[in-house]
């Protein structure tokens, strides 16, 4: 029987997941900090996990601000887990959730060969954690995620940042940028996907379609009925996952989750 541990149980997409899905599969949530790594072993142990999926981690804004402690979550406790998993008979699944952010803007779609090009710490040991892993470890998934929302998101995200700031009649500063946009009920259903179809590798979870930002702050306003103030700045990049390799193994997108759903 599957027995899938989860860390960072608290995080925007862990608990989803584990709401989500923990009437149907046994999910056991690790609550403890990552950097305890003999908790974890024991954890692991005592409850003969199968699957581990790190949530864990510190976000871009804490790293940027906590570079010591984003180094010991975000990567160097990946390692002590993987140095310990390599030393069992029974060697769980470890999915590794990851950024987009690994690469560079690009104006074609990302594939999972497409060259690496962090731009800031947060990026850079997500990296680091994944190259660690290729290289020590084999019953292993990497999930480049691009940008993830849904409900109870944390302001410092893209799409609840802007409705606050339409809200609270906020000048909107903006360019003319593209982004990946997922729901985090399509992310979550990846990770099931993934664990059931027992997929390895690196792949890229996103939608595979281009949103302006500009656009997205239109329709919020218009959702909202509150006119925005915008500033539009004619710089222009892009972010946007080719998902051919996800869709290859046979994951289907559900009608309700094709498009931008706030």
């Amino acid at each position: 029987m599957k027995k899938i541990c989860i860390t960072g149980y608290n995080s925007f997409i862990g608990n989803y997941f584990y709401k989500k899905y923990k009437n149907i599969i046994k999910i056991l949530p690790y609550k403890n900090n990552i950097n305890d790594v003999n908790k974890i072993k024991k954890f692991i142990k005592s409850k003969k996990i199968t699957h581990i999926i790190n949530f864990a981690g510190l976000s871009r804004l804490k790293c940027d601000s906590n570079r010591n402690d984003c180094v010991n979550t975000n990567f160097k406790s990946i390692k002590k887990i993987i140095d310990y998993l390599n030393n069992i008979d029974n060697k769980p699944h470890f999915i590794f959730i990851s950024t987009s952010h690994v690469y560079g803007y690009s104006k074609k779609k990302l594939k999972e060969t497409s060259k690496t090009n962090p731009k800031n710490i947060y990026a850079e040991l997500k990296l680091k954690s994944e190259n660690y892993i290729k290289e020590n470890y084999k019953n292993y998934s990497i999930l480049r995620l691009f940008n993830v929302y849904g409900p109870n998101q944390s302001r410092s995200y893209f799409i609840p940042d802007m409705k606050e700031k339409i809200i609270s009649g906020k000048v909107i500063n903006i360019d003319k940028s593209e982004r990946d946009f997922i729901h985090v009920s399509e992310v979550s259903r990846v990770i099931k996907f993934i664990i059931n179809k027992n997929i390895k590798g690196t792949l890229n979870v996103g939608s595979g379609k281009d949103y302006s930002l500009i656009k997205i702050v239109k329709f919020l306003s218009k959702k909202l009925k509150i006119k925005p103030f915008l500033n539009v700045k004619n710089n222009k990049t892009k972010l946007v996952a080719d998902i051919s390799l996800l869709k290859s193994f046979g994951f289907k997108t559900k009608i309700n989750e094709k498009y931008i759903n706030f």
